[in-house]
């Protein structure tokens, strides 16, 4: 199972999506967010997969039992080698043009 969240489409701050992701790691399969755009059946039922799009960049990980503590502590920042923004707008004009599809 492949699980895609788009950071683009929620302006939560980043502490706030640390921990709003966080939940997601801890109950993958069991919460709902509006950052999850697709979960994807790879027909591979052992390993759970995210996909994370923010800021121009693709974090791609597995959830493992290693990074599981990690994730469901700081949120998917735990696992990405960059610096992503504190703050975000632009969300509501990206939904907006997502209803006009």
């Amino acid at each position: 199972m492949i699980i895609c969240m788009d950071r683009s489409l929620c302006d939560a701050n980043l502490s706030f999506c640390a921990r709003c992701s966080a939940t997601v790691f801890r109950k993958p399969l069991g919460v709902d967010r509006p950052c999850i755009t697709k979960i994807i059946d790879d027909g591979d039922d052992e390993m759970l997969a995210f996909v994370v799009l923010t800021e121009g960049k693709t974090l791609r990980f597995h959830l493992t039992d290693e990074n599981l503590e990690g994730l469901s502590l700081e949120g998917w920042e735990f696992l990405a080698d960059f610096d992503p923004s504190y703050i975000r707008r632009g969300a509501a004009e990206r939904w907006r043009a997502l209803a006009q599809t």
